[in-house]
């Protein structure tokens, strides 16, 4: 019994000397947001559900290593930190060579359509504009003050018709060089008629007036330059700290890419028609992110 009694008390204090087990330190990933709804929805009922915010949810439940904090910036700011080597990701980028020289990037989401469509809040810009407007040919006209973000891409097509714009210094075209709250600032200064329009994702517009409703609505037409789709990447700084991060992304999006959870994010706020429309296109998606390694890592 005494030789019980003993053996139990060196068990208790061996324990006692044991030191307690450390937590492990999350790694901190600043993340950037801004005021873009439906793919950032900051405010409303339906704050932290938009397309990226989900996306991001995703991450965060399955990658318990990284501790995600919000960032406020715009894709301009957000590209000043990646040349300042200073840590933060995008969840929303399109790919540029620009960007590649200071961003590691993988496939996270898909955009169908990448459908821009002229925005105003005035009639008389849509007077004479055929059904889908040529974005080159209204550049060109003196009498339109147009307004654009000058670090954003917009895509390839327009993002040469934006260089050369820099290269001609039009005034009646201003490129503003950083929008730290968010595009939806821009719709506001032409609801304002600050300016006399602008572009912008059809899902982009819609969310912002049915936000200010009842007020006037912003009037919209198609843009010729539109695409029928494009991978939205994440994006993270160019260094040691950004490889990783994109890498263990990149392998998780490989694994969860055909799961209905990962699937209703990406084709979230998107129309049932035109995911109807889009659904080969959306499922290629599916299959490529799936198969493999999809980033500008190298491997």
């Amino acid at each position: 019994m005494l030789l019980t009694s003993v053996f139990f008390a060196l068990l208790l204090s061996v324990g006692l000397a044991q030191p307690p087990l450390m937590k492990t330190e999350k790694i901190t990933v600043p993340w950037a947001v801004t005021d873009w709804e439906p793919y950032y929805i900051q405010d409303g009922p339906n704050a932290s559900m938009g397309r990226v915010d989900r996306l991001r949810r995703i991450l965060e439940e399955h990658l318990k290593e990284y501790q995600l904090t919000d960032v406020r910036a715009d894709m301009s700011k957000t590209t000043d930190l990646w040349k300042m080597e200073k840590n933060v990701c995008s969840g929303s980028a399109l790919i540029t060579p620009e960007r590649e020289q200071w961003a590691y990037f993988t496939a996270l989401s898909f955009q169908v359509p990448l459908e821009y469509v002229l925005v105003t809040a005035s009639t008389k810009v849509l007077d004479g504009l055929p059904a889908e407007v040529s974005l080159k040919d209204l550049m060109k006209d003196k009498m339109r003050h147009g307004v654009f973000v000058k670090d954003r891409s917009y895509g390839p097509e327009i993002d040469r018709l934006l260089k050369e714009v820099s290269a001609r210094g039009d005034r009646h075209l201003t490129l503003k060089k950083s929008v730290t709250d968010g595009y939806t600032t821009l719709l506001k200064m032409v609801e304002k008629k600050r300016f006399d329009y602008m572009i912008e994702y059809e899902a982009v517009v819609r969310a912002y007036n049915e936000k200010i409703f009842p007020a006037k609505p912003l009037l919209t037409k198609a843009v010729k330059e539109s695409r029928p789709s494009a991978v939205f990447h994440l994006a993270c700084t160019k260094n040691s700290w950004g490889r990783d991060v994109v890498r263990k992304v990149d392998q998780l999006l490989q694994k969860i890419a055909l799961t209905n959870e990962y699937q209703r994010a990406v084709e979230s706020w998107l129309d049932p028609d035109l995911q109807k429309k889009n659904r080969k296109l959306l499922d290629e998606f599916y299959q490529k992110r799936a198969q493999g390694p999809w980033m500008t890592v190298p491997q």
